[in-house]
């Protein structure tokens, strides 16, 4: 049986007690209409997720009684992806079905084409980031997808990323037999995990500031990939990327409309890290 899902900050876990709070509280009271007795997940987003049982709903809080807990570990592989911001409709898309994949970020991107209405924007990136923690708890992920500040594309650094990937359409499609993805990605996996048994161990005693910090640091492997807006990217944006590392990539002869590009991709790079 399903049950309602929330990610909840540490500090409002006490005593095999869970506080729940604004708009979660909101959601469970007035949209859910749960009573005392209902069975609750939580995800603290950091080391464990927990089974809770509603013990009691006021008006500005909820208290959960923990039943049971389970060990949750960071995946040393991060995924980001580098979107160039599309039309309103089509980026809450690509979004929501990157959290849903399992991504750890989603970076939106500012290029050459990306039409000027919808360039920068506080709310908008709120509106993104709640798309984001919607679909990641609709999927019950372990932890919380991202959406970043926006970038520049030439602020992109592909150095930073053990691999990074740049579909384009101009590439010839016989690039994916040349270069063959799951065969170059799986084999920067298997050494990547080789090294890192040892690591990983050390990594979960940790405390949560200090594993988010760890995560963050270049022991991680990252995965990067940019998919372009609606128009495409310019010549000179590939080969700019292109001069510092990036990995120019066919997804087939057909030509993909950028929403359907970034879900392709995801599905792509989250298949070879389930099968590796």
């Amino acid at each position: 049986m399903s049950h309602p899902y929330f990610f909840i900050s540490r500090e409002n876990i006490s005593g095999g007690m869970i506080e729940i709070l604004g708009d979660d509280l909101k959601h469970l009271s007035q949209v859910l209409r749960a009573r005392p007795g209902d069975k609750v997940e939580i995800s603290d987003n950091c080391k464990y997720r927990y089974d809770a049982e509603i013990v009691g709903i006021k008006k500005n809080s909820a208290q959960l009684k923990i039943v049971g807990k389970s060990e949750i570990i960071k995946s040393p592989i991060e995924v980001y992806l580098f979107q160039c911001i599309l039309k309103r409709s089509s980026m809450e898309l690509v979004i929501q079905k990157a959290a849903e994949t399992g991504l750890n970020a989603v970076i939106p991107v500012e290029s050459s084409r990306v039409a000027v209405f919808e360039a920068k924007d506080q709310k908008k990136l709120l509106r993104w980031q709640k798309i984001a923690l919607e679909a990641s708890k609709q999927s019950k992920s372990n932890f919380k997808c991202e959406v970043l500040g926006e970038t520049d594309l030439t602020d992109i650094d592909p150095g930073k990323f053990d691999v990074f990937y740049m579909p384009y359409e101009e590439t010839d499609p016989e690039e994916i037999k040349k270069k063959n993805i799951v065969i170059s990605l799986g084999k920067i996996l298997k050494d990547r995990r080789e090294r890192q048994k040892n690591s990983s161990a050390a990594l979960e005693r940790k405390d949560c500031a200090k594993v988010n910090k760890s995560n963050a640091a270049a022991d991680a492997l990252k995965i990067g990939f940019l998919i372009g807006p609606e128009g495409g990217f310019e010549e000179s944006e590939t080969l700019f990327l292109a001069g510092k590392g990036a990995v120019m990539l066919s997804l087939g002869s057909n030509i993909l409309k950028a929403e359907t590009a970034a879900i392709f991709m995801s599905s792509i790079v989250k298949y070879i890290l389930e099968i590796f």
